[in-house]
């Protein structure tokens, strides 16, 4: 999947376009993870300012296992959202929601619409549920996908490890498509 979406307006009335991440958008991903404050990419899985680790997530996408959608506005990314599926075994069905938005752009619906189109993506897939992750020092992202929606659904404690070696429980939200 490649190419623009849709045009999204935000509460201020910005114009935002949701378009498909691909390979096209290496450069300019990779700048919207380095423009990210340092507090919200230790939260991250991976170390998405290296190159390497881009050039992996495009290949997944190019691979099927995940699609991406990015917010462009003013020639750059300030919005990144995953829809991560295993294709086979026991989570064939589920399908793992990953987001995250320039601080500059929360609170201006940015956030619910690139989740919106990821519940389409969701359903277009036939998947059953979708799920979505965060350590519980982020009670802006938990508070997030709740109005979304999902709901807690487990903790694993001292389960995750941030970029900074800090130790923390994971809260598992999740929801039924």
């Amino acid at each position: 999947m490649t190419g623009l979406i849709k045009e999204v307006t935000l509460k201020d009335g910005t114009r935002v376009a949701l378009k498909f991440l691909s390979r096209e958008d290496f450069e300019l991903t990779l700048d919207f993870f380095r423009r990210l404050p340092e507090e919200d990419r230790c939260y991250l899985r991976r170390d998405v300012t290296k190159r390497e680790i881009i050039d992996e997530r495009i290949g997944e996408i190019e691979a099927g296992l995940a699609t991406g959608i990015v917010a462009v506005a003013d020639g750059k990314i300030v919005g990144d959202a995953l829809l991560f599926v295993i294709p086979r075994g026991w989570y064939r069905k589920t399908g793992e929601m990953r987001l995250i938005v320039d601080p500059e752009y929360r609170e201006s619906g940015l956030g619910t619409a690139l989740a919106r189109e990821i519940f389409i993506l969701a359903v277009k897939k036939d998947l059953r549920k979708l799920e979505s992750c965060a350590m519980e020092t982020q009670p802006g992202a938990k508070r997030m996908v709740g109005k979304l929606g999902f709901v807690q659904e487990g903790v694993l404690s001292n389960f995750v490890v941030d970029t900074r070696g800090r130790v923390h429980n994971l809260i598992l939200m999740g929801m039924r498509l």
